[in-house]
């Protein structure tokens, strides 16, 4: 027989089933029965951090890896010691999960002066706070716990953005009071989906000089594989730019190196900006990305493929999903396009002796040397990141920074990230439907 699970039960079997292991944070009083149940629960680990930033921060680095991630505060000041790092992992389009808890609904109705608050009894401020920062919120209840927990999986992954889930302390080991479905992921629509490939087709078929941009889309929805696929099947060279290096394997051998406007890489920046056609592939044309801005790519001739829409010329084909188009223009009779086979190149042989002083024309080349097939590369916001972003990575290699939210600390990747592999299916999870009764 089938036991009603209770609240917390319900919202962390969901978790679990959609690639969250581990949950970081820092204890609470009022979020003790949600943190007592991670504690307990058999499939998942708590991972206590020295502050809810620093939580944040590690949540927002093993989303990066897995695809979903989770943490968990307390009341008031927890959580908004937390929401820089939500902030970020919203800029940078990353799932995570924001579990806090709540004094007890008595208190709140009382409008009781307790700790943790301003003192006004008003106890939705925070949650008001958290809305601007992520992509959807709510306030859990026995009644609302598992309509409002799909709703917010399905934003979370379908938008890859954080979502924020409030738990008033009394409410958490209470039966949950209704059932429904996983619900599903949102399909392009079939004639918008079918005219952007076509457009996207007649695009490449006029434009002997291709090159595409993928971007770290590509890796939040978990698709560089069908990137890759779609790549060669055209023939393309690829470059990379700031926030997307190493999306796909720099030892491609359709990789022509990283495109930062006129910062770096002069050779790679006159192939992409006289291009015929480049197709933007989940990119965002920030400051950064763009070399302050110095990037010259012709709109016309640029063919941008976003989350849910994609743009050719002054066509903009809404409802359009990334992962649905690569695939229909993978199953197209693509011809292969040719390229001048502009490799990626080093920061340089490694000089200079041990005891020279550190300059960046000797320090960077001595990283770069220092890498090795399938390291994880966390490069601090700053200097660090911008000389080593232009390292070729060996095989397998990945590079991971903080590119647009540009926050100093964050992300951190724990070696607890690692040992699963994400249980997601493509951009969106599918499981199976979960009894509740």
């Amino acid at each position: 027989m089938t036991t009603t699970p209770t609240v917390i039960e319900y919202v962390l079997r969901r978790l679990h089933e959609i690639g969250v292991d581990d949950v970081f944070g820092v204890p609470g009083d009022f979020a003790f029965p949600v943190q007592d149940a991670i504690v307990a629960h058999p499939d998942l680990n708590w991972i206590g951090c020295c502050n809810e930033l620093n939580a944040g921060y590690a949540a927002d680095g093993y989303a990066r890896i897995k695809g979903v991630a989770a943490v968990s505060t307390t009341y008031g000041v927890g959580e908004l010691s937390a929401i820089a790092a939500v902030a970020g992992s919203y800029a940078e389009h990353l799932p995570v999960f924001h579990l806090t808890g709540m004094p007890n609904l008595a208190t709140q109705g009382d409008r009781t002066l307790v700790h943790h608050t301003l003192g006004n009894g008003e106890f939705e401020l925070f949650r008001k706070m958290a809305d601007t920062v992520v992509g959807a919120s709510a306030i859990i209840t026995p009644d609302n716990a598992v309509a409002e927990t799909e709703r917010l999986i399905a934003e979370a992954l379908y938008n890859r953005r954080p979502v924020y889930m409030a738990f008033p302390s009394d409410v958490v080991d209470k039966p949950v009071l209704t059932s429904a479905e996983p619900l599903p992921c949102p399909a392009s629509e079939s004639r918008a989906l079918r005219a952007a490939t076509d457009a996207v087709v007649a695009a490449l078929s006029a434009a002997p000089n291709t090159c595409v941009l993928p971007g770290v889309l590509l890796d939040r929805l978990r698709i560089s594989d069908l990137a890759v696929k779609f790549i060669e099947a055209a023939g393309l060279p690829f470059a990379t730019m700031f926030a997307d290096k190493s999306v796909i394997d720099e030892h491609h051998p359709n990789y022509v190196g990283m495109y930062d406007g006129r910062l770096m890489d002069e050779q790679v920046r006159e192939f992409v900006e006289s291009a015929d056609a480049v197709i933007s592939l989940g990119t965002m044309q920030t400051d950064f990305n763009t070399g302050a801005f110095t990037a010259r790519l012709d709109p016309a001739r640029v063919i941008d493929i976003g989350l849910h829409r994609t743009k050719v010329g002054a066509t903009v084909y809404q409802n359009v999903e990334l992962a649905d188009l690569l695939r229909e223009l993978t199953a197209r009779d693509l011809k292969p396009h040719a390229y001048n086979g502009l490799r990626p190149a080093s920061l340089g042989p490694v000089t200079g002796a041990d005891s020279d002083p550190i300059a960046a024309d000797t320090l960077y080349p001595r990283w770069e040397n220092f890498l090795r097939p399938d390291d994880i590369v966390v490069a601090e916001t700053g200097t660090a990141s911008m000389g080593l972003a232009f390292a070729h990575l060996p095989t397998g290699a990945r590079f991971y920074n903080q590119t647009l939210w540009g926050s100093i600390g964050g992300p951190l990747l724990r070696h607890s990230a690692q040992p699963s592999p994400p249980r997601t299916v493509g951009w969106c999870s599918s499981p199976a439907r979960v009894p509740i009764s």
